[in-house]
């Protein structure tokens, strides 16, 4: 693989390294585990994020200065970690591409909910 890695990257592959493992497909699986949470961290706080935008929307239709400053510093110190977090993922995913042969991580496809369902007649045909 031709590409430079950043620095966090090659911080990240020097851990995964550190193992020494002959095989492979160990090395893959850690640094797909670091992808998978990584990701759930960057999701975890953008939802934080979006929460907390709904609460200053709330303050600001309600005209209450005192949340909306007290949400405004929380969102103040919410986006750095965001960005920190996505630096972190990002290297993350340049280490997966390196181990894995250049194969992008993509995280799991979310399972879907399945759709409700009316059994009223059939609980009447069987009672």
């Amino acid at each position: 693989m031709t590409k430079v890695l950043s620095k966090l990257a090659k911080l990240k592959l020097e851990v995964i390294n550190y193992h020494n493992h002959d095989n492979s497909k160990f090395l893959v699986g850690l640094s797909r585990d670091a992808c998978y949470t990584s990701h759930n961290s960057l999701q975890f706080k953008r939802k934080q994020i979006a929460d907390a935008l709904a609460e200053y929307d709330i303050a600001v239709e309600v005209k209450n200065l005192h949340d909306q400053e007290r949400t405004q510093r929380w969102i103040d110190r919410l986006c750095p970690e965001l960005e920190e977090l996505q630096v972190r993922h990002d290297a993350d995913i340049e280490v997966y591409k390196h181990f894995s042969g250049g194969e992008t991580w993509l995280p799991n496809k979310p399972v879907a909910t399945p759709k409700k369902r009316n059994f009223s007649e059939l609980r009447k045909r069987v009672a």
